[in-house]
């Protein structure tokens, strides 16, 4: 079930929210918000639920176990490695398990050894695996370095794991974040209707500019890259940026919105991420949940940059590939990732040279931002599609290949009134420009605001009540 579904904005939201506020005490509140929870991953996938019961069971044991004072350090430490190496080899079994069975017969293949070939077992990957999975091994690392926050109620260890709101794609909620408002919390009608708007944005960004962002991306894409004009091939990969950006930042800004409606604060994930001005930048503002998961709980562990630029390096290019990896069970991922390594390796080398020879602030930011913005737009290619057919795309567009008319005929007949609105509106509000206005000028935009919102609901309800397509990209990590 999506945010972004009739199903679930008509009838599950309404029907939890009601009977949640009928809930007398906080205690009961969380009981049923761990049984809608559930309801609502079950909606989708019920079998998977057993796995999801089995993460919430070894976490909650391993947390008691770090919590005992009478345990020898070495000993708490063992009951941490192997608390996060059962978490780690859950999420192998059902995302890379396949995966790694593909690479050793590819092996087996080049050493020209067929016979010893493994089958290729059809692994279907549970919602939400890698978000939850992240979370739990936060609550271990959480717990072991202070062993009061453990948690000693199970339900509420298990709200924490399933929390609808952000189970199937993040934000990534960290134990220390959230221990004390799944305790107690604060309940408001200034802080539900904030929600509430953070909600519908979040729901607009999703239905009115990623959909048509998406619809138009796969089309261009639906044809042989060989036959596609070049400008039609930037404009598909453009049109995939924006997508991948307002799906996802919109589904976050959903579940952050949710969370506030039932009273709970979940840190943001996106900060105008193409707004930036170098892929530094571009890192401390994109799934900011993400990246500062794998700074705490990855580089800094490994060393961070307090052992000499070698190890600093090496630990950078670790964070990169698993980042790649994170996102997918696929080779185009990890190039990908050690793509952006890449990228941040040579800025921590040349950026000061850079400020040296570009003294103008101005001409300085206006060449970072668009450096960043063309390496970031190529490096989607890789996350869209295979290695080969990133090759033969970027082939097209460096070659700057004449495809063929009937192609370039039919492509343009689908730009119509509504994608130049939305591609117009995709470009508008990747930027920041609008808080100046809304400090300036806020309570005199009070009532607009709220007709806005009004607006963006009805066209978004209108959207989805036409039946368009409606894809998710992050529905599968």
């Amino acid at each position: 079930m999506l945010f972004s579904s009739l199903t679930f904005i008509i009838a599950f939201l309404p029907l939890v929210l009601i009977v949640y506020y009928y809930c007398p005490t906080i205690k009961t509140r969380n009981y049923f918000l761990l049984i809608a929870s559930f309801v609502f991953y079950a909606w989708g996938e019920p079998k998977y639920v057993l796995v999801m019961l089995v993460s919430i069971l070894l976490n909650y044991r391993c947390g008691i176990l770090l919590a005992e004072q009478v345990f020898s350090k070495s000993t708490r430490r063992f009951v941490l490695a192997a608390g996060i190496t059962l978490n780690l080899l859950l999420l192998f079994y059902f995302k890379y398990f396949t995966f790694s069975e593909r690479i050793i017969n590819k092996i087996f293949r080049m050493i020209d050894c067929p016979q010893f070939q493994v089958p290729l077992l059809d692994i279907a990957l549970p919602l939400g695996i890698s978000f939850y999975t992240f979370q739990s091994i936060s609550y271990l690392v959480d717990v072991y370095k202070r062993p009061c926050m453990a948690q000693n109620n199970i339900l509420n260890l298990g709200l924490y794991i399933s929390f609808f709101p952000q189970l199937i794609a993040g934000p990534i909620v960290r134990w220390h974040d959230i221990n004390l408002q799944i305790q107690e919390r604060a309940h408001s009608t200034e802080f539900f209707s904030r929600g509430a708007g953070r909600f519908i944005v979040g729901l607009s960004k999703k239905v009115l500019i990623a959909n048509t962002m998406a619809a138009m991306a796969d089309e261009i894409f639906s044809f042989s890259f060989q036959s596609i004009p070049f400008y039609f091939l930037v404009l598909g990969i453009v049109c995939y940026t924006f997508q991948i950006y307002y799906d996802f930042s919109g589904y976050s800004g959903m579940a952050i919105g949710l969370g506030m409606m039932f009273g709970f604060n979940i840190p943001e994930n996106f900060n105008y991420p193409y707004a930036s001005k170098s892929i530094t930048e571009f890192w401390r503002r994109w799934h900011i949940s993400l990246s500062l998961w794998f700074k705490d709980y990855l580089y800094i562990p490994l060393g961070g940059n307090r052992k000499g630029k070698l190890r600093t390096t090496l630990n950078l290019f670790i964070v990169f590939f698993t980042t790649g990896l994170w996102h997918g069970a696929a080779l185009n991922f990890i190039v990908w990732g050690l793509g952006h390594g890449t990228l941040l390796f040579f800025e921590k080398i040349y950026a000061h040279k850079i400020a040296k020879i570009i003294k103008n602030q101005k001409l300085r930011n206006f060449c970072g931002h668009l450096y960043m913005l063309i390496t970031v737009v190529l490096l989607w290619v890789f996350f869209r599609f295979g290695i080969k057919e990133s090759l033969r795309f970027m082939h097209g567009i460096f070659s700057l290949n004449q495809g063929s008319k009937s192609v370039e005929l039919f492509i343009n007949a689908g730009i119509g009134r509504q994608f130049i609105i939305s591609f117009f509106a995709a470009v508008l509000f990747a930027f920041p420009w609008w808080k100046k206005i809304s400090a300036l000028y806020n309570h005199a935009l009070i009532i607009p605001r709220y007709a806005a919102l009004i607006i963006l609901l009805i066209l978004s309800f209108c959207q989805l009540a036409s039946g368009t397509y409606n894809p998710f990209i992050y529905f599968r990590f």
